[in-house]
């Protein structure tokens, strides 16, 4: 073989090997909770868009200092891959039969993402039932798995409550962000229990795809390889497709009441996705809130009274 062949195909091995390599180390920053720089880089990705009212999280609320002072009880359960997955139960005062499930989302947990709106529903006399996903918080885990996982996860944990508590609860059912996500495609989904009584999607994706997508845009053309790069390492790691995470389609076969809540000025899932999401969605009963001026997953925190409100409505027509 002559020396400037070998040379090219030596090249063309050797870019193949450090593109290889640097997917690699690009899949396990999105997916893997090993990440080293995601954590910090999050904050140039999840930059709030325009119009926000900015939200300090460690200014004193008595919602927040409640919360962290309560007893939770722990439940645990093993997940279909054999992760052993902690669950947290906040009590209701008095003995009450229904049961609000919290999803929270990508890179959170738990007893963080509710942090402020548990005691809205524990004031209203019902038990408060928070899970960490595998990967996440007390649980077993390596990969996030931005729903595809977690929401036969959760569906699990729906059969555990019922297994525990007896069919007769009544189940809402509460996501924010991944969690809205998974949220979305419990919904969507033939197995979901019939004591489930309506779904909040508080800031869900349309798809994993759609969702990577749109963070992707400020590197411009080189968005579609990498893309194609990280789908290609997670279905040989994980055994499935980007493309395969589409709450958008489950919702197609929702029957159950469905809220849909976004910020206005969400532009790590952009507010756009919302409207797509509701228009898409089956359901005979389902409503649309946007609450201005917030960004990724502070609705909440940013207009309490109106997404309370907005929740008691359901609350007063569907449980």
């Amino acid at each position: 073989m002559k020396k400037g062949v070998k040379f090219a195909i030596g090249t063309v091995m050797g870019a193949s090997a450090v593109l290889g390599a640097a997917g690699y180390i690009a899949f396990m920053e999105l997916m893997s909770n090993k990440a080293k720089l995601t954590p910090y880089l999050g904050k140039l990705f999840d930059k709030p868009g325009e119009g926000a009212i900015e939200f300090d999280d460690s200014k004193p609320d008595e919602r927040k200092e409640w919360f962290f002072a309560q007893e939770l009880e722990r439940h645990e359960l093993l997940s279909e891959r054999g992760e052993r997955l902690r669950g947290y139960l906040l009590k209701a005062d008095e003995p009450s039969d229904v049961y609000v499930f919290c999803i929270h989302g990508y890179r959170g947990e738990g007893k963080t993402e509710f942090r402020y709106s548990a005691k809205f529903f524990h004031d209203k006399g019902y038990n408060v039932f928070l899970v960490d996903h595998q990967a996440a918080g007390e649980s077993d885990g390596t990969y996030i798995t931005f729903g595809h996982y977690e929401h036969r996860n959760c569906l699990k944990w729906l059969e555990y409550l019922n297994d525990v508590y007896g069919k007769n609860i009544r189940i809402i059912i509460y996501g924010i962000s991944m969690g809205s996500a998974t949220a979305m495609l419990m919904t969507g989904n033939e197995k979901l229990p019939e004591n489930v009584r309506f779904t909040i999607a508080d800031c869900g994706y349309t798809s994993m795809w759609n969702e990577i997508s749109h963070n992707l845009n400020g590197i411009g053309k080189l968005k579609a390889p990498v893309l194609g790069i990280l789908n290609g390492i997670n279905r040989a790691v994980l055994g499935f497709d980007f493309k395969d995470v589409n709450p958008i389609d489950a919702i197609k076969n929702a029957k159950i009441p469905m809220l849909f809540i976004h910020g206005s000025a969400d532009d790590f899932v952009p507010c756009f996705m919302v409207h797509e999401l509701y228009d898409a969605c089956a359901s005979e009963h389902k409503e649309k809130l946007i609450i201005k001026n917030a960004a990724h997953g502070i609705s909440y925190m940013i207009d309490s009274e109106t997404y309370e409100n907005k929740v008691n409505e359901f609350i007063g027509k569907y449980l």
